[in-house]
């Protein structure tokens, strides 16, 4: 398995529009003061293209009007509460992105369980998200796939994914799933603007 030089690593955090947030060889405890607040997160936040060494995170913390730019703390943990932070960097959001941020963590172990959160300067967090990155070239192990696709925030859409974390959590590690592929469409939500 060759391991990505930083360089390599920044040009593909840069080709995605995401922010470069290279991992720590040692683990040490969260040192932010993350206090829950969904709301604030309205979207939540999402994992995606996993490889054996990084993911690529998103989330959407958006702020009243008259604001320009924000930034937020984003951290990616080895376990659940946050005792063993391996990534920790800051991350800009913007009204000209619809205060939407994608963040590239790299340097992470293969094949691994990862949560991850984001914080912004007050202190409120996002919702926790459990990722996992691919194994490494040439791992034989058994990948479990799932395939998941439209859904519809507004209708309430959301049982099948409600499911489907409840069961993998529940799993034993050999049996939890290693990838979920979207097939369908995007995450639709309502809006306030009126139709033409």
């Amino acid at each position: 398995m060759s391991r990505i030089d930083r360089r390599t690593f920044l040009q593909a955090a840069l080709s995605v529009g995401a922010t470069a947030a290279w991992g720590n060889d040692v683990a040490h405890a969260s040192r932010v003061a993350w206090r829950e607040q969904r709301t604030m997160f309205p979207e939540g936040v999402a994992s995606g293209d996993p490889d054996y060494s990084s993911v690529l995170l998103w989330t959407r913390r958006p702020y009243a009007s008259g604001v320009a730019v924000r930034t937020l703390h984003v951290e990616v943990a080895e376990d659940r509460a946050f005792g063993r932070v391996v990534v920790s960097a800051m991350a800009r959001v913007s009204a000209e992105s619809d205060w939407t941020c994608r963040v590239l963590a790299g340097g992470l172990k293969p094949a691994r369980v990862h949560w991850y959160r984001f914080t912004d300067s007050e202190g409120n967090g996002s919702r926790v998200g459990r990722t996992r990155t691919a194994p490494a070239e040439g791992d034989d192990r058994a990948v479990r796939f799932a395939f998941v696709s439209c859904q519809d925030v507004n209708e309430g859409k959301l049982n099948a994914y409600r499911r489907m974390i409840f069961e993998d959590e529940r799993a034993a590690p050999a049996d939890q799933l290693g990838f979920v592929l979207h097939l369908g469409d995007f995450i639709t939500r309502s809006s306030n603007t009126p139709k033409k």
